[in-house]
């Protein structure tokens, strides 16, 4: 049994206690009401709220290297892992403290401190030093990834599949958002030093501004038929400003991209750490998961309203059905679209010409279709 203190940068917030598997078994005492992780606002039970925050901040299981870095860690499981860096990380300020610690966010965060970290956590690496603090074992997401310092600043890694696709489609579609005039964050591919080429990105948080994945306010959405408006009415309650206009473009572009990994971790919020006010929605990320990045053989045959979609509808052809907000496509994205997929996609070995072909082939019929859907809104 052990005892911790969630902090949200250097406000305790509640007190709680864990038994030896790390799971919640009593909230002993909330200290800063206000300062709550969201999904605990809008669950009863306090304890299985805190636990599936704990949870959800520590490594999936999905991830490929999960036994090969909990090894070399010396940790039992991920959220044992996450612990040993007192749940730190780069996408909110709240922190795990144990009862008894002098510790404090001034001195342990990763916006005012560098990151020092092993490469173990995308590729193969002996260079492991276990007592070290990293944000890198509280990044939730499937695929291979850790974030860096570079001269540039602080960027995250994330390497691909069995295609290594998504690392390139990361920066197609972020390319494309520039295009439509989507805010969203920028991606490029580099090459680290095992030669493996992965895609890179900036933080869009910083020491004042925080994430808040749109999961923490979408439990009660389950029991609404219409999961959309239900999210938007959840948005409004906590005074979430200008939600609807992005939401509808980001689900225009998972139309047109075909996104099947748009879950309520992949989208939400940005808010003022200090003044808990909400900014508005984050930018647009994860876009990796999209434009066949799983059929080693794209099927041109296949109806599109097969491909499945996240998070409101099952799939795209009934999503997009939710998107009322006037969009406007420039008639000259066709052929800019063309250029950049010939641009960034040749430098991928596992494309070969024919898929690429495909490829554009497909996406040139994807966006008539969403043109013609966006041309009956006006």
């Amino acid at each position: 049994m052990c005892r911790y203190i969630l902090m949200h940068k250097n406000i305790p917030v509640l007190t709680a206690i864990l038994d030896d598997t790390l799971t919640v078994t009593k909230v002993t005492e909330i200290i800063n009401p206000d300062r709550k992780p969201l999904n605990m606002m809008v669950m009863d039970n306090q304890e299985i709220a805190l636990n599936d925050f704990l949870k959800h901040r520590a490594i999936p299981g999905s991830r490929p290297n999960l036994e090969d870095l909990l090894e070399a860690y010396h940790a039992s499981d991920a959220l044992e892992f996450s612990l040993k860096s007192y749940q730190l990380n780069l996408s909110d300020h709240y922190w795990m403290k144990p009862i008894h610690s002098n510790l404090d966010w001034d001195t342990i965060n990763f916006y005012d401190h560098p990151i020092i970290d092993t490469p173990l956590f995308l590729s193969d690496s002996d260079d492991i030093n276990i007592d070290l603090i990293t944000p890198n074992s509280s990044v939730n997401g499937s695929l291979r990834q850790m974030w860096v310092q570079q001269k540039k600043g602080i960027r995250l890694l994330k390497a691909g599949n069995f295609l290594n696709q998504q690392p390139f489609n990361e920066v197609f579609v972020a390319k494309l958002c520039k295009e439509l005039n989507f805010h969203h964050v920028t991606y490029e591919l580099e090459t680290i030093a095992s030669g493996e080429i992965v895609s890179s990105c900036p933080l869009f948080t910083s020491g004042d501004i925080e994430y808040i994945p749109a999961w923490h306010i979408a439990a009660p959405l389950k029991r609404r038929d219409n999961k959309y408006q239900a999210f938007l009415d959840q948005c409004t309650h906590f005074s979430i400003p200008n939600v609807k206009a992005h939401l509808d473009a980001t689900l225009a572009l998972d139309y047109l991209t075909l996104n099947d990994d748009r879950h309520y971790g992949n989208f939400g919020f940005l808010r003022n750490s200090t003044t808990l006010e909400f900014l508005g929605m984050a930018p647009i990320f994860d876009n990796g998961n999209t434009l066949w990045y799983n059929e080693m053989t794209i099927n041109p045959h296949r109806p599109f309203h097969t491909y499945p979609s996240l998070p409101f509808k099952s799939k795209h052809d009934k999503q997009i059905k939710y998107v009322t907000t006037p969009l406007t496509i420039q008639q000259s994205l066709s052929k800019t679209a063309m250029e950049l997929m010939d641009s960034i996609y040749t430098k991928n070995s596992n494309i070969t010409e024919d898929r690429l072909t495909m490829m554009k082939t497909l996406f040139a019929e994807r966006l008539d279709m969403l043109n013609a859907y966006l041309t009956k809104l006006k």
